[in-house]
């Protein structure tokens, strides 16, 4: 049941394609639950914001899309893996969803909508769904 996440920068200074490719492999050899993506900027007085940057913002961008798609096609196949299986979970906050207007965490941090609880408790429910970010429970 262990969930693994990262981040990952995109555009770098002196990162080349091939450094890119490299990593989309890292991504396919691990299969990351889920990435915590962004796109390098600058920061004042970091070392790194001293390298020139010689690759194009649309370069960048589209090797970021390219990350983010395919980590999101990861995602949405590991929690359909999900569907047919009972998680605990704790109840922990409310989506703003009519049809499953609460939320809750697996102990891997993942995320189940639900349509009754009660919040602040664990409950032990029904994966029906799933989708890129979050899964759902028919649990009434």
């Amino acid at each position: 049941d262990l969930v693994i996440t990262s981040d990952v920068i995109v555009g770098f200074p002196g990162e080349t394609e091939r450094d890119f490719l490299q990593t989309m492999e890292l991504i396919e050899r691990l299969r990351f639950d889920a990435l915590f993506t962004f796109i390098y900027s600058p920061r004042p007085g970091a070392p790194s914001a001293l390298v020139e940057n010689n690759t194009p913002r649309g370069e960048i961008q589209r090797r970021f899309e390219r990350l983010v798609n395919r980590q999101n096609e990861i995602s949405e196949e590991k929690h359909r893996e999900y569907v047919g299986k009972t998680v605990r979970v704790l109840i922990d906050g409310e989506t703003g969803d009519a049809q499953y207007p609460l939320a809750s965490r697996t102990g891997g941090n993942r995320l189940v909508k639900l349509k009754s609880g009660t919040l602040g408790q664990f409950a032990d429910v029904l994966i029906t769904g799933s989708g890129r970010w979050s899964l759902t429970a028919d649990n009434n």
